[in-house]
């Protein structure tokens, strides 16, 4: 039962900068933009917990688990306006605890894995195939690839000068795939730009949203055939750093009710799946 739960981890792994530029801006905006430097590393520190309660035939049941991923990130090379990034990973790691016990460990395959990938300069995702090159193996969730975790690492950011107060609507909708797992997620997210506020003594652009949506999940394990469907909804409050044109921090928060069905054994039972996750820049 772990394992062929351990996949959620792929739920949500979740910049705002401002590029120097002579153009005049309308008065109390900024412009949002990535710009990472070739000459500096950011490292960046992402934490997962996800806590999923199910009622079993009439039993609780508690799963834990717990994700790690610290890694750097720096400025390869322009390709137009679009930036490709050196990404390197530092460490991996999944640990689970349930009832039958506590399983995981670090990702080994991961470790000092370097590649590039490509964001637009609103940190939309251009190119990850050198990141799909790189296999990693979680504990108990089978086979994936680094595009999984890095797809939305980098937060979108408005095209648009920004001024306290603004508001926008994104529909979004994250559709992957691996070897024993596919998922379907559209989402909905309301963004509010609060303005401008000191983080960690850095002068960044703060951006709240308020998240919902669906999501679809099926997985392959122990030959067990998994489906989990659901809604969820959220917030999301991010720190970006409006002078060098990186994100500092982002924290998301999500509730998903559902259920869960084992087709093949003919089971199916309720799920509650709250998910909290932390990246942020560390020195």
């Amino acid at each position: 039962m772990t394992s062929m739960i351990v996949i959620a981890l792929l739920f949500g792994i979740t910049g705002y900068a401002q590029k120097k530029t002579s153009a005049a801006l309308p008065a109390g905006t900024v412009k949002l933009q990535y710009n990472y430097s070739s000459d500096n590393s950011i490292k960046y520190m992402t934490t997962n917990k996800i806590v999923q309660d199910m009622d079993v035939n009439g039993q609780a049941m508690q799963v834990n688990i717990n994700g790690l991923l610290k890694c750097s990130v720096k400025l390869q090379n322009k390709e137009g306006d679009n930036l490709k990034l050196e990404i390197k990973i530092d460490t991996m790691a999944q640990n689970v605890e349930s009832p039958q016990g506590a399983t995981g460990g670090e990702v080994t395959d991961a470790k000092y894995k370097v590649f590039g990938m490509v964001i637009t300069p609103a940190g939309k995702p251009k190119d990850l195939t050198e990141a799909a090159k790189v296999v990693l193996t979680l504990p108990g969730s089978g086979p994936s690839d680094a595009s999984q975790t890095f797809l939305d690492f980098f937060p979108v950011i408005p095209a648009t000068p920004v001024k306290p107060g603004d508001k926008w609507v994104a529909h979004d909708t994250s559709n992957t795939k691996t070897a024993t797992t596919t998922r379907f997620m559209p989402v909905e997210s309301n963004y509010t730009f609060e303005g401008t506020e000191k983080f960690n003594g850095i002068d960044c652009a703060k951006i709240t949203s308020i998240l919902s949506g669906t999501m679809k999940m099926t997985t392959q394990s122990q030959g067990m055939d998994i489906a989990t469907n659901g809604i969820f909804t959220g917030t999301k409050t991010l720190y970006f750093d409006i002078k060098d044109g990186y994100y500092i921090s982002e924290t998301t928060v999500t509730k998903m009710t559902g259920m869960v069905e084992i087709t093949n054994q003919g089971m199916s039972f309720p799920v509650v799946m709250t998910v909290t996750a932390t990246n942020e820049m560390v020195k």
